[in-house]
């Protein structure tokens, strides 16, 4: 495997980290904590812009290279459970502000709960991100990230849990929480779902930084554009993506893929077999077969948004 190491990573890396020489040693208590998590204007930490039926989310602490702060990690998460009750969206695009599209952990939070948090203080930092990890990973939206710069560790993670990753020429992937004593616990759950498990052991225990083609190589992202460009083609394959798919068709199959990951052979097929029958008898499938059938072609999925309910639930004479 080619392994890209470069001066920029610890760049990346210490961007994460704030000046905390003012702060004193013995600050203790859950309101010392607080202070320390939420040290952002909570307001200002996630950009949204809708681009028809598409929200792009922007990680907007750039001058931290967008590290997932425990305030950013809930906006973050609001935002996207939010999303999935919005029937007219059909696709988020993850991206950062600034340089990067996110450094991963913030750096001077985990010293300061690492020094002096309890364990509790600790575990519910940790079930923060876990939350995040699991509403991205579980969305019924088609999910694209759209990296440039670094996506280090935990935005690492935050990328590779999207749907889709496009990737620009000089965007930079890596897992190097090792380097620093840390573990990359909470990705490494899932990120054999992009990567087989030889490479995610290449990737964990001989942390460097690949560059956006040899991301592509490698699985961990799926298009490769110029820089400057990932936001542009994120949204445009989205775009694309809604006008060819179903949206209930496209939430059923992540969900099927979710459920099925690490089930017996039989039993994934027993799953299948189910979501199968449940699917046949969608308004969608009835819309989408009838379509078919009539004008040998299939339906925009923009343009005929709100037809399949409309035909409500009729015999569906013809079909095979």
């Amino acid at each position: 495997m080619r392994i890209v190491r470069s001066e920029t990573e610890t760049e990346t890396e210490t961007e994460t980290e704030t000046e905390t020489e003012t702060e004193t040693e013995t600050e203790t208590g859950v309101a010392a904590f607080s202070a320390i998590l939420y040290h952002e204007p909570m307001s200002d930490l996630l950009l949204e812009r809708r681009d028809g039926p598409v929200l792009v989310l922007t990680l907007n602490d750039p001058e931290r290279a967008n590290p997932l702060s425990a305030a950013l990690a809930d906006r973050l998460y609001r935002a996207l459970a939010d999303a999935a009750e919005d029937h007219a969206l059909r696709a988020i695009v993850l991206t950062g502000a600034g340089r990067h599209f996110s450094a991963g952990a913030d750096l001077a939070a985990l010293e300061r709960l690492a020094v002096g948090g309890t364990e509790a203080d600790n575990r519910e930092d940790s079930e923060r991100l876990e939350r995040l990890y699991a509403e991205l990973l579980d969305h019924p939206k088609l999910t694209v990230a759209a990296v440039h710069g670094a996506a280090i560790g935990g935005g690492c993670g935050l990328a590779t849990a999207c749907d889709l990753v496009i990737a620009e020429r000089s965007s930079r992937f890596g897992y190097t929480e090792i380097t620093i004593g840390f573990i990359p616990a909470l990705v490494s759950t899932f990120l054999t779902r992009r990567v087989a498990g030889n490479v995610v052991r290449r990737l964990l225990l001989d942390p460097g930084l690949v560059d956006g083609a040899r991301a592509v190589e490698l699985g961990l992202a799926d298009e490769l554009v110029d820089d400057g460009t990932a936001v542009e083609a994120a949204v445009e394959r989205a775009r694309s993506i809604a006008h060819r798919s179903s949206a209930a068709a496209l939430a059923a199959t992540k969900k099927l893929l979710n459920i099925s990951v690490g089930m017996a052979w039989r039993d994934a097929l027993m799953a299948a077999s189910r979501a199968n029958v449940q699917q046949r008898r969608h308004p969608d499938c009835r819309h989408g077969v009838r379509t078919f059938l009539a004008t040998k072609s299939t339906p925009d999925w923009l343009a005929d948004h709100g037809k399949p309910e409309e035909q409500g639930g009729g015999e569906d004479e013809g079909e095979g």
